[in-house]
């Protein structure tokens, strides 16, 4: 019974801390996308930076909302099963009851302890008196025992109607929280629709920016890859330098520097900005506005704070720093065999050959035409193949 106790205690506590730390986690994650979203001044007319702000918005309070959804359903449920326990608990100590009194009212037709007494010693034999005498301690620890199991019951029935209060409580308190996020959700979705309105009539401009997109891409591309096979041919010549340059850095400056390979890091990566917020995600997807035409990003867009400042990701060596049209600043560095890549820096502080430690600081973060502030982050592996930076990243910033 103790064990029982223990798992429903475990149980009533830990399973709805999990589901309130996501939604403590989206929660903030929106809060963190408003806060950076909302220092963006943009020009007065539309542009698919706003668009893209909007949507990643969108994309936050969704999650959110999922997550809410989830968890009242879960509360809801926890809640309809404890009131099943409750019951069959309710059910047993009536039961108990009822059992207890059968046994008070057999001790008391016994006549009480003289009697059992007369009822021993009259045994014929000796082996007749220890049965007889068993017989009656066993009696009195069954009485024991069914005071005990009627003791704990009312504990765990008392527990669990705690536990039907506090997911009522739980439910009520998400289900109005769901009606807000709603409302802004729906003011979302609208301020979208106005904007995506707006871009229709600028055709041409899109077709011309994204154009201008595509040339950058191109030439960051072929950087890049140019970049790779260079390395590929002369080899692992920087790995003794890194090793050796980070030991004394280490010792100077005490710093820990990393030893783990790069690729160990997968899934735990750290940002290149703090509180960065995802605007537009690795891979092929259809252009907002233009149909029929799809765009593509070898990396991931993150707007940012004014300024922001951008920092390596891991120790590596800066093999590149150059600068590409409608990209602004580019720093490329190496590690082990992988390569990241930092994009539209409107101030640089590395030079090529410069080694660099986790969270070194690379530069800080350009603005765009329309005013917002982002930038582009990619990773690539010595054979020249782009990787997803979001299956590589912390999934805390």
């Amino acid at each position: 019974m103790k064990k029982i106790a223990f798992i429903f205690l475990i149980t009533f506590i830990v399973s709805p801390l999990f589901a309130q730390k996501d939604i403590k986690t989206a929660k903030d994650k929106i809060a963190q996308t408003k806060a950076i979203l909302d220092d963006t001044q943009y020009k007065k007319e539309a542009s698919l930076s706003e668009l893209n702000d909007i949507e990643a918005q969108i994309e936050g309070r969704e999650h959110y909302l999922h997550q809410i959804q989830n968890r009242i359903t879960e509360a809801q449920n926890e809640e309809k099963e404890a009131i099943i326990v409750a019951d069959s608990l309710q059910r047993k100590i009536e039961l108990l009851k009822e059992e207890y009194a059968e046994l008070v009212y057999a001790a008391y037709k016994t006549g009480g302890d003289f009697q059992q007494l007369a009822y021993i010693f009259s045994s014929e034999n000796f082996t007749q008196f220890v049965r007889r005498a068993n017989y009656l301690e066993h009696y009195k620890d069954v009485r024991k025992k069914q005071i005990i199991e009627i003791e704990r019951s009312q504990e765990l029935l008392l527990n669990k109607k705690e536990e039907i209060k506090a997911r009522n409580k739980e439910s009520f308190a998400l289900l109005e929280e769901e009606k807000v996020q709603l409302l802004q959700l729906k003011s979302l979705k609208e301020r979208q629709t106005t904007v995506v309105s707006n871009l229709k009539l600028k055709e041409r401009e899109l077709i011309a920016q994204l154009e201008k997109d595509r040339k950058a891409l191109a030439e960051l591309q072929r950087q890049v890859l140019v970049l790779t096979s260079n390395v590929s041919k002369e080899g692992n010549v920087f790995e003794d330098e890194i090793e050796v340059t980070a030991a004394t850095e280490n010792k100077i400056n005490n710093k820990n520097v990393t030893t783990t390979n790069f690729l160990e890091t997968k899934g735990s990566l750290k940002w290149p900005v703090e509180g960065g917020v995802i605007t537009n995600h690795f891979g092929v997807r259809p252009h907002p506005i233009l149909s029929g035409v799809t765009i593509e990003n070898h990396g991931i867009d993150l707007r940012v704070k004014p300024n922001a400042i951008v920092k390596s990701v891991f120790s590596g060596v800066v093999t590149a720093v150059t600068k590409v049209p409608n990209l602004q600043n580019v720093i490329m560095l190496r590690h082990d065999n992988f390569f990241t890549v930092y994009s539209k820096l409107n101030k640089v502080n590395v030079k090529v050959g410069d080694i660099v430690s986790i969270n070194s600081r690379l530069g800080n973060a350009g603005q765009n035409e329309d005013g917002s502030y982002e930038i582009q982050f990619q990773i690539w592996n010595m054979d020249g193949e782009k990787l997803d930076p979001e299956e590589w990243l912390s999934k805390k910033k």
